[in-house]
Protein backbone atom coordinates (compact mmCIF):
# COMPACT_ATOMS: atom_id res chain seq x y z
CA UNK A 1 0.00 0.00 0.00
CA UNK A 2 1.05 3.94 -0.83
CA UNK A 3 1.42 5.97 1.83
CA UNK A 4 -0.13 9.22 1.35
CA UNK A 5 2.18 12.15 1.67
CA UNK A 6 0.53 15.03 4.43
CA UNK A 7 1.33 18.24 3.05
CA UNK A 8 2.51 20.64 5.32
CA UNK A 9 2.46 24.58 4.84
CA UNK A 10 5.90 26.23 5.45
CA UNK A 11 6.05 27.95 8.93
CA UNK A 12 4.72 31.55 9.16
CA UNK A 13 7.48 33.94 10.74
CA UNK A 14 5.95 35.12 14.01
CA UNK A 15 6.81 38.95 14.59
CA UNK A 16 5.53 39.09 18.03
CA UNK A 17 8.04 36.48 18.99
CA UNK A 18 10.91 38.64 17.95
CA UNK A 19 12.48 40.11 20.62
CA UNK A 20 11.93 43.82 21.92
CA UNK A 21 15.34 44.87 21.85
CA UNK A 22 16.19 43.73 18.93
CA UNK A 23 13.18 45.57 17.14
CA UNK A 24 14.46 48.61 18.92
CA UNK A 25 17.63 48.37 17.61
CA UNK A 26 16.39 48.04 14.35
CA UNK A 27 14.31 50.89 14.36
CA UNK A 28 16.93 52.85 15.67
CA UNK A 29 19.33 51.67 12.62
CA UNK A 30 16.97 52.79 10.71
CA UNK A 31 16.07 55.90 12.15
CA UNK A 32 19.80 56.74 12.02
CA UNK A 33 19.95 56.01 8.46
CA UNK A 34 16.95 57.82 6.99
CA UNK A 35 17.45 60.75 9.13
CA UNK A 36 18.07 63.97 7.29
CA UNK A 37 18.07 67.23 9.55
CA UNK A 38 21.48 67.84 11.26
CA UNK A 39 21.39 67.26 14.46
CA UNK A 40 23.37 69.25 15.96
CA UNK A 41 23.76 70.62 19.69
CA UNK A 42 24.76 73.95 20.69
CA UNK A 43 27.25 72.56 23.18
CA UNK A 44 29.46 71.24 20.52
CA UNK A 45 32.48 72.59 20.51
CA UNK A 46 36.58 71.11 20.33
CA UNK A 47 38.19 68.04 22.23
CA UNK A 48 39.71 69.79 24.69
CA UNK A 49 38.01 73.50 25.04
CA UNK A 50 34.64 73.81 25.51
CA UNK A 51 31.91 75.81 24.73
CA UNK A 52 29.72 78.29 27.51
CA UNK A 53 26.49 77.04 25.83
CA UNK A 54 24.53 73.83 27.45
CA UNK A 55 22.57 71.46 25.69
CA UNK A 56 19.08 71.96 25.26
CA UNK A 57 16.62 70.81 28.26
CA UNK A 58 15.61 67.38 27.99
CA UNK A 59 18.35 66.55 25.95
CA UNK A 60 20.51 63.60 26.54
CA UNK A 61 23.55 62.35 24.58
CA UNK A 62 25.90 59.42 24.95
CA UNK A 63 29.83 59.07 24.05
CA UNK A 64 32.66 57.00 23.90
CA UNK A 65 36.61 57.44 23.85
CA UNK A 66 39.41 55.94 22.54
CA UNK A 67 42.44 58.01 23.75
CA UNK A 68 46.12 56.46 22.94
CA UNK A 69 48.69 58.52 24.46
CA UNK A 70 52.91 58.78 24.83
CA UNK A 71 54.87 59.75 27.36
CA UNK A 72 58.38 59.48 28.80
CA UNK A 73 56.92 57.17 30.67
CA UNK A 74 56.21 54.90 27.52
CA UNK A 75 52.45 54.40 26.12
CA UNK A 76 49.32 54.29 27.18
CA UNK A 77 45.32 53.67 26.11
CA UNK A 78 42.15 54.41 28.07
CA UNK A 79 38.86 53.72 26.48
CA UNK A 80 35.88 56.39 28.10
CA UNK A 81 32.58 55.90 27.92
CA UNK A 82 30.47 59.01 29.44
CA UNK A 83 27.11 60.79 28.66
CA UNK A 84 25.19 64.45 29.41
CA UNK A 85 21.98 66.01 29.94
CA UNK A 86 20.83 69.19 29.66
CA UNK A 87 18.64 69.81 33.05
CA UNK A 88 17.19 73.24 32.47
CA UNK A 89 17.79 75.76 30.44
CA UNK A 90 21.10 77.08 31.79
CA UNK A 91 22.55 74.11 33.17
CA UNK A 92 24.52 70.87 32.07
CA UNK A 93 25.49 67.66 34.12
CA UNK A 94 27.79 65.22 31.92
CA UNK A 95 30.13 62.42 33.24
CA UNK A 96 32.41 59.95 32.37
CA UNK A 97 34.96 57.23 33.23
CA UNK A 98 37.09 54.26 31.90
CA UNK A 99 35.33 50.69 32.35
CA UNK A 100 39.04 49.03 31.98
CA UNK A 101 41.92 50.08 34.53
CA UNK A 102 44.34 48.45 36.96
CA UNK A 103 42.47 48.82 39.40
CA UNK A 104 38.32 47.79 39.65
CA UNK A 105 37.28 50.62 37.92
CA UNK A 106 38.96 53.64 36.54
CA UNK A 107 38.95 57.19 37.31
CA UNK A 108 35.52 58.63 37.15
CA UNK A 109 34.85 62.81 36.19
CA UNK A 110 31.41 64.75 36.40
CA UNK A 111 30.81 68.52 35.75
CA UNK A 112 27.74 70.56 35.86
CA UNK A 113 28.36 73.55 34.04
CA UNK A 114 25.83 77.00 34.00
CA UNK A 115 26.00 79.26 31.72
CA UNK A 116 24.70 83.16 30.97
CA UNK A 117 22.00 84.26 29.69
CA UNK A 118 20.84 84.53 26.60
CA UNK A 119 21.73 80.69 26.11
CA UNK A 120 18.83 79.71 23.66
CA UNK A 121 20.01 82.48 21.46
CA UNK A 122 22.72 82.85 18.50
CA UNK A 123 24.96 84.99 20.76
CA UNK A 124 28.72 87.07 20.47
CA UNK A 125 29.68 86.63 23.86
CA UNK A 126 29.04 83.73 26.23
CA UNK A 127 30.46 82.59 29.82
CA UNK A 128 29.99 79.46 31.99
CA UNK A 129 30.84 78.69 34.83
CA UNK A 130 32.07 74.92 35.43
CA UNK A 131 32.10 72.61 39.06
CA UNK A 132 34.11 69.58 38.49
CA UNK A 133 34.50 66.74 40.76
CA UNK A 134 37.64 63.87 40.01
CA UNK A 135 37.33 60.22 41.52
CA UNK A 136 40.81 59.10 41.29
CA UNK A 137 42.18 55.24 40.84
CA UNK A 138 45.75 56.26 41.14
CA UNK A 139 46.99 55.25 44.60
CA UNK A 140 47.92 58.09 47.39
CA UNK A 141 51.26 56.73 48.59
CA UNK A 142 52.93 60.51 49.32
CA UNK A 143 50.59 62.29 50.96
CA UNK A 144 51.05 63.16 54.68
CA UNK A 145 47.83 61.15 55.28
CA UNK A 146 48.28 58.13 53.48
CA UNK A 147 49.74 54.69 54.48
CA UNK A 148 52.54 52.59 52.63
CA UNK A 149 50.19 49.55 53.19
CA UNK A 150 46.61 51.16 52.55
CA UNK A 151 46.41 53.65 49.33
CA UNK A 152 43.89 56.61 49.31
CA UNK A 153 41.86 56.88 46.52
CA UNK A 154 40.81 60.57 47.09
CA UNK A 155 38.21 62.99 45.58
CA UNK A 156 39.32 65.99 43.52
CA UNK A 157 37.04 69.29 43.51
CA UNK A 158 38.06 71.83 41.23
CA UNK A 159 36.67 74.73 39.05
CA UNK A 160 37.08 76.12 35.69
CA UNK A 161 35.91 79.03 33.51
CA UNK A 162 34.77 79.06 30.23
CA UNK A 163 33.91 81.69 27.52
CA UNK A 164 33.32 81.72 23.64
CA UNK A 165 32.83 84.75 20.83
CA UNK A 166 30.86 83.00 18.27
CA UNK A 167 31.06 85.37 15.32
CA UNK A 168 28.30 83.88 12.81
CA UNK A 169 25.72 86.21 15.22
CA UNK A 170 27.23 88.95 13.78
CA UNK A 171 28.60 88.60 10.28
CA UNK A 172 26.81 85.22 8.31
CA UNK A 173 30.09 85.18 6.06
CA UNK A 174 32.27 84.22 9.09
CA UNK A 175 31.39 80.76 10.70
CA UNK A 176 34.10 80.77 13.10
CA UNK A 177 33.39 80.11 17.17
CA UNK A 178 36.66 81.05 19.51
CA UNK A 179 37.29 79.43 22.55
CA UNK A 180 39.02 80.43 26.26
CA UNK A 181 39.51 78.15 29.32
CA UNK A 182 41.09 78.83 32.37
CA UNK A 183 41.15 75.66 34.52
CA UNK A 184 42.41 74.20 37.44
CA UNK A 185 43.12 70.67 36.24
CA UNK A 186 45.22 70.44 32.65
CA UNK A 187 46.01 66.06 33.50
CA UNK A 188 43.57 64.77 36.14
CA UNK A 189 45.70 61.25 36.64
CA UNK A 190 48.18 63.38 37.94
CA UNK A 191 46.07 65.26 40.04
CA UNK A 192 47.27 62.69 42.93
CA UNK A 193 50.90 64.67 42.91
CA UNK A 194 50.36 68.30 41.47
CA UNK A 195 48.46 71.32 41.92
CA UNK A 196 47.63 72.49 38.26
CA UNK A 197 46.02 75.08 36.25
CA UNK A 198 45.24 74.84 32.85
CA UNK A 199 44.97 77.71 30.29
CA UNK A 200 43.54 76.75 26.70
CA UNK A 201 42.36 78.79 23.82
CA UNK A 202 40.44 77.18 20.47
CA UNK A 203 39.15 77.93 16.73
CA UNK A 204 36.34 76.34 15.39
CA UNK A 205 35.19 76.31 11.93
CA UNK A 206 31.55 75.76 11.95
CA UNK A 207 29.63 74.15 8.25
CA UNK A 208 26.38 72.60 8.21
CA UNK A 209 28.03 69.49 8.97
CA UNK A 210 31.20 68.63 10.12
CA UNK A 211 33.52 70.88 11.63
CA UNK A 212 37.40 72.10 11.96
CA UNK A 213 39.32 73.36 14.43
CA UNK A 214 42.25 74.15 16.20
CA UNK A 215 43.29 74.38 19.91
CA UNK A 216 46.56 75.57 21.82
CA UNK A 217 47.04 75.30 25.09
CA UNK A 218 49.74 75.78 28.44
CA UNK A 219 49.68 73.40 31.71
CA UNK A 220 51.93 74.67 34.71
CA UNK A 221 52.54 72.26 37.30
CA UNK A 222 53.32 72.51 41.21
CA UNK A 223 54.15 69.18 43.15
CA UNK A 224 52.27 68.93 46.28
CA UNK A 225 54.04 68.43 49.77
CA UNK A 226 54.85 64.80 50.79
CA UNK A 227 55.87 63.03 53.56
CA UNK A 228 59.41 62.79 52.55
CA UNK A 229 59.44 66.89 50.50
CA UNK A 230 58.33 70.06 50.75
CA UNK A 231 55.50 71.46 47.97
CA UNK A 232 57.33 73.42 45.34
CA UNK A 233 57.30 77.32 45.91
CA UNK A 234 55.69 77.97 42.49
CA UNK A 235 54.81 76.51 38.94
CA UNK A 236 57.54 76.72 37.41
CA UNK A 237 56.65 72.89 35.78
CA UNK A 238 54.99 73.38 32.43
CA UNK A 239 54.77 72.58 29.21
CA UNK A 240 52.89 73.79 25.60
CA UNK A 241 50.65 71.77 23.60
CA UNK A 242 49.16 72.37 20.10
CA UNK A 243 45.77 70.20 19.15
CA UNK A 244 44.20 70.20 15.19
CA UNK A 245 41.09 68.03 14.98
CA UNK A 246 38.04 67.88 12.85
CA UNK A 247 34.37 66.79 13.79
CA UNK A 248 32.22 64.46 10.72
CA UNK A 249 28.86 63.69 10.85
CA UNK A 250 27.48 60.53 9.85
CA UNK A 251 23.87 60.19 8.72
CA UNK A 252 23.49 63.16 9.80
CA UNK A 253 23.03 61.96 13.92
CA UNK A 254 26.14 60.47 14.49
CA UNK A 255 29.15 62.80 14.92
CA UNK A 256 32.84 61.49 14.98
CA UNK A 257 35.34 63.67 16.65
CA UNK A 258 39.07 63.06 16.00
CA UNK A 259 42.24 65.35 17.22
CA UNK A 260 45.81 65.20 17.26
CA UNK A 261 47.75 66.49 20.24
CA UNK A 262 51.16 67.60 19.95
CA UNK A 263 53.79 68.88 23.16
CA UNK A 264 55.63 71.70 21.72
CA UNK A 265 58.04 72.30 24.43
CA UNK A 266 58.24 71.49 28.05
CA UNK A 267 59.92 73.20 31.40
CA UNK A 268 61.00 70.73 34.31
CA UNK A 269 63.07 70.54 37.25
CA UNK A 270 65.82 68.47 37.52
CA UNK A 271 65.08 66.08 40.24
CA UNK A 272 62.12 64.18 39.87
CA UNK A 273 60.79 65.96 36.66
CA UNK A 274 56.91 65.82 35.76
CA UNK A 275 56.48 63.83 32.81
CA UNK A 276 54.07 65.37 30.14
CA UNK A 277 51.53 63.78 27.49
CA UNK A 278 54.11 64.33 24.47
CA UNK A 279 51.85 63.00 21.97
CA UNK A 280 47.89 62.00 21.68
CA UNK A 281 45.34 60.62 19.66
CA UNK A 282 41.61 60.66 20.56
CA UNK A 283 39.30 59.24 18.39
CA UNK A 284 35.39 60.43 19.85
CA UNK A 285 32.05 59.14 19.02
CA UNK A 286 28.84 60.98 19.83
CA UNK A 287 25.19 60.17 19.69
CA UNK A 288 22.07 62.11 20.92
CA UNK A 289 19.62 59.95 22.23
CA UNK A 290 17.22 62.35 23.30
CA UNK A 291 16.91 65.52 20.68
CA UNK A 292 15.32 68.63 20.95
CA UNK A 293 16.75 71.38 18.43
CA UNK A 294 17.06 74.63 20.30
CA UNK A 295 17.07 78.20 18.95
CA UNK A 296 20.59 78.87 18.68
CA UNK A 297 21.20 75.98 16.10
CA UNK A 298 17.51 76.59 14.45
CA UNK A 299 19.10 80.09 13.50
CA UNK A 300 22.95 78.77 12.30
CA UNK A 301 20.78 76.25 10.40
CA UNK A 302 18.52 78.81 8.93
CA UNK A 303 21.49 81.05 8.15
CA UNK A 304 23.99 78.24 6.68
CA UNK A 305 20.73 77.76 3.83
CA UNK A 306 20.52 81.53 3.36
CA UNK A 307 24.02 81.33 2.85
CA UNK A 308 23.76 78.25 0.30
CA UNK A 309 20.96 79.97 -1.55
CA UNK A 310 22.78 83.22 -2.20
CA UNK A 311 25.82 80.82 -3.42
CA UNK A 312 23.63 78.92 -5.65
CA UNK A 313 22.15 82.07 -6.88
CA UNK A 314 25.38 83.70 -7.67
CA UNK A 315 25.78 80.32 -9.46
CA UNK A 316 23.34 80.63 -11.39
CA UNK A 317 23.66 84.47 -12.40
CA UNK A 318 27.26 83.26 -13.02
CA UNK A 319 26.23 81.00 -15.73
CA UNK A 320 23.42 83.45 -16.99
CA UNK A 321 26.44 86.02 -17.38
CA UNK A 322 28.41 83.39 -19.02
CA UNK A 323 25.72 82.39 -21.23
CA UNK A 324 24.86 85.94 -22.90
CA UNK A 325 28.84 86.44 -23.08
CA UNK A 326 28.82 83.55 -25.47
CA UNK A 327 25.52 84.91 -27.53
CA UNK A 328 27.29 88.09 -27.43
CA UNK A 329 30.59 86.75 -29.12
CA UNK A 330 28.84 84.53 -31.39
CA UNK A 331 26.21 87.52 -32.73
CA UNK A 332 29.58 90.16 -32.68
CA UNK A 333 31.23 86.86 -34.50
CA UNK A 334 28.20 86.42 -37.15
CA UNK A 335 28.17 90.30 -37.76
CA UNK A 336 31.82 90.64 -38.54
CA UNK A 337 31.02 87.72 -41.00
CA UNK A 338 28.26 89.61 -42.54
CA UNK A 339 30.71 92.63 -43.00
CA UNK A 340 33.67 90.80 -44.46
CA UNK A 341 30.97 89.25 -47.07
CA UNK A 342 29.81 92.74 -47.56
CA UNK A 343 33.56 93.53 -48.51
CA UNK A 344 33.91 91.05 -50.59
CA UNK A 345 30.97 91.88 -53.08
CA UNK A 346 31.99 95.41 -53.24
CA UNK A 347 35.74 94.88 -53.72
CA UNK A 348 33.88 92.26 -56.45
CA UNK A 349 31.65 95.10 -58.42
CA UNK A 350 34.52 97.65 -58.64
CA UNK A 351 37.02 94.80 -60.06
CA UNK A 352 34.14 94.11 -62.81
CA UNK A 353 33.60 97.83 -63.39
CA UNK A 354 37.27 97.99 -63.56
CA UNK A 355 37.55 95.59 -66.04
CA UNK A 356 34.63 96.47 -67.93
CA UNK A 357 36.37 100.09 -68.23
CA UNK A 358 39.87 98.63 -69.17
CA UNK A 359 37.70 96.62 -72.22
CA UNK A 360 36.28 99.69 -73.15
CA UNK A 361 39.33 101.31 -73.03
CA UNK A 362 41.04 99.06 -75.31
CA UNK A 363 37.53 98.78 -77.77
CA UNK A 364 38.22 102.38 -78.14
CA UNK A 365 42.06 102.21 -79.08
CA UNK A 366 41.39 99.59 -81.82
CA UNK A 367 38.52 101.79 -83.18
CA UNK A 368 40.58 105.04 -83.18
CA UNK A 369 43.32 102.74 -85.66
CA UNK A 370 40.89 101.72 -87.82
CA UNK A 371 40.01 105.05 -88.12
CA UNK A 372 43.34 106.49 -88.84
CA UNK A 373 43.92 103.87 -91.45
CA UNK A 374 40.83 105.05 -93.36
CA UNK A 375 42.20 108.81 -93.30
CA UNK A 376 45.53 107.56 -94.64
CA UNK A 377 43.78 105.64 -97.76
CA UNK A 378 41.85 108.83 -98.60
CA UNK A 379 44.83 111.13 -98.81
CA UNK A 380 46.73 109.00 -101.02
CA UNK A 381 43.70 109.85 -103.96
CA UNK A 382 42.13 107.31 -106.51
CA UNK A 383 44.14 104.91 -108.51
CA UNK A 384 46.06 106.12 -111.82
CA UNK A 385 44.98 105.21 -114.98
CA UNK A 386 48.41 103.12 -116.16
CA UNK A 387 47.61 101.20 -112.94
CA UNK A 388 44.06 99.96 -114.80
CA UNK A 389 43.98 96.14 -116.35
CA UNK A 390 44.84 96.29 -120.12
CA UNK A 391 41.64 94.95 -121.99
CA UNK A 392 42.39 91.75 -124.17
CA UNK A 393 42.58 92.07 -127.76
CA UNK A 394 39.23 91.48 -129.69
CA UNK A 395 37.59 93.49 -127.14
CA UNK A 396 34.93 96.14 -128.61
Amino acid sequence: MKKRIKYRHPRRLDCTKIPRTVLVLAALLLGIASGQTVLRGRDEATLSVPASNVMGNGNIDIFAVSDARYSVSGFGFDPIIGGQIGISDIMQLNGQFIPISKSALGPVEAHLKITSPDNDNLRFFGAALSADLYLSSTADTMSQTAQTNKPEYNPYLAASIIADLDWLALWKLLPIKTYLYLGMVDNASMLVKYDQVALRAGLEWKMFRNAAFACVGAGFYKEKSGRMQPADASYAQNYVWIEPGARYRLFSRLSLVGSVKLALFETAKAIDPFQPELFKITIRAEAPILFKETNTEAIRTLVFMERKKEKNDDSLEKKVATGKNIINGMSASLMGGADSLETSDVDMKTARIKRREETQKKMDEVEDLFKSLDVEGQSKGPPRPDSAETPKKGAP
